[in-house]
Formats: C-alpha cells, sequence, structure tokens
C-alpha cells in the first residue's frame, strides 16, 4: 500500500461516496417500474436500472437534458421495453416528489468525517452534483458544513473526469496537489484525481459489483471497501510526519 504521510487534505465526491446513491438515483425507477409493471420480477429491474444509472453517472455528463435523454434510450434497450412503456416511465419519475432529490448519508459516514477532521485534516467536498442537491446534503450531513470549501457542477466549465473541479478546491484551499487524496467511488473520480496530480483513493461500497473493474484498471493508490477504512489510512498529518 502506497504512503499517504504528505497527505493533510482530502477531497470528497458526494453521491457513492458520502450519501446513498440508491436512494436518489435508482429508487425512483423502482417505484415508478412497481407501478407500470407489478408482474416483473424485482432482480431483474434491479439489474436493469443500476447498469443504466452507473453508466450514466460514468459519463460525467453535464446537460441534465442529456443525462434524462440517455437514461431513456438506454432504459429501452437494456429492459427491452416498447417505447411507449419507457415515456411513460419517465413520466413517472418525473412527477416523483423524491426523484434524484432523497440524500441520505451512508452508514458510519458522519463519524468518519468527523473524525478525520478533528484529526486536523483540511477537507473539501468536490462533487458533479449542483449547488441545490448540495444545500440537501448540508441539511442530511451537517458535517458539510464545516467542510473548508465545496466545488459543485455550477463552480467550473468542465466537471469531473476533468481536473478542473480538484485544481479549484486546491487553489481554494491554498493546497498542492500531491498533498491532497482525491476519494470517491466512480472512475471519473479517480480520472479526476490523477489528472490533477493528487492522489487517489477508490471505495467500492455498494457499487462494487458494477464499478471494480473499471476502477482497478484505473490503478488508484488505494482501493477500500468502506469509508471506515479512510481511519487506518490517515492518522493524522503530525503522526504521519512522524512516520
Amino acid at each position: 500500500m502506497k504512503s499517504f504521510q504528505v497527505v493533510d487534505t482530502l477531497l470528497f465526491d458526494l453521491d457513492g461516496t458520502l450519501t446513498d446513491l440508491g436512494k436518489r438515483w435508482w429508487e425512483p425507477f423502482f417505484r415508478a417500474y412497481d407501478k407500470l409493471k407489478p408482474d416483473h420480477d424485482k432482480q431483474q429491474k434491479q439489474e436493469v436500472f443500476e447498469k443504466v444509472l452507473v453508466r450514466v453517472m460514468e459519463a460525467g455528463m453535464r446537460s441534465a437534458k442529456i443525462m434524462k435523454l440517455k437514461i431513456f434510450l438506454k432504459t429501452i434497450k437494456d429492459s427491452k421495453a416498447s417505447l411507449l412503456d419507457v415515456y411513460r416511465l419517465m413520466k413517472m419519475v418525473r412527477k416523483d416528489p423524491l426523484a434524484f432529490k432523497e440524500l441520505v448519508p451512508l452508514e458510519g459516514v458522519a463519524e468518519v468525517l468527523e473524525t478525520l477532521q478533528s484529526r486536523g485534516y483540511k477537507m473539501a467536498l468536490v462533487t458533479n452534483a449542483g449547488e441545490k442537491t448540495v444545500g440537501r446534503a448540508k441539511e442530511a450531513l451537517d458535517i458539510l458544513n464545516k467542510f473548508d470549501f465545496i466545488v459543485t457542477r455550477n463552480s467550473v466549465k468542465k466537471i469531473k473526469p476533468s481536473p478542473e473541479p480538484i485544481l479549484l478546491a486546491c487553489k481554494a484551499l491554498n493546497k498542492q496537489p500531491g498533498t491532497c487524496a482525491m476519494i470517491g467511488d466512480f472512475p471519473p473520480d479517480i480520472r479526476a484525481g490523477k489528472a490533477a496530480g493528487t492522489k487517489t483513493i477508490a471505495i467500492l461500497g455498494v457499487n462494487a459489483k458494477y464499478t471494480q473493474d473499471k476502477i482497478r484498471e484505473l490503478e488508484p493508490d488505494v482501493t477500500l471497501f468502506s469509508i471506515g477504512e479512510l481511519l487506518h489510512l490517515f492518522p493524522g498529518p503530525e503522526l504521519n510526519n512522524l512516520g
């Protein structure tokens, strides 16, 4: 395992890393699909929509309209549903008041972030989500209000996998990329970190089935299975320097 002694700043992705990706992305589709096709196999539905949504998230596309279109087209292909069925599905999702809005912290996240902050690390959020989503995340996860800096899709011209969001955070915190670690659960997080010159940490989590092969191809500095493992890597900048 590579050394992280020089790291004193931690940059976190949001969806899937700190908050439950399924609540915000998958479940609105499951609710709509259950109404549209109540007799369909639940496991089949989950596999279809997880594949579609993972592809869309990996694309790192800025335009919400393009993203919705891509979901629409991929759903038709993967589910072998009719065009009319998919249209009805998307209409139901659009009317769902919680679609893409429900932010639920992953188990143990708040405690891990609070511990890392108490150990003296600077912390920033670097997400492809928009300001409104981050606002809801702050309500669900209070520790985000204590982060040193936050970068959203509204802060930059290019989102991850471009290094621009990470470099913006480094500049704002007056840190060299080499003293920072980008922590995320999707390939764009790792690509962006490498392009910016930071250390890269992949947290596979519940999405491992769909992301681990692509992530490992990118060779992050370390791959973890849960956010709690960060506590072993980062005892504190002062203790790291003593090592």
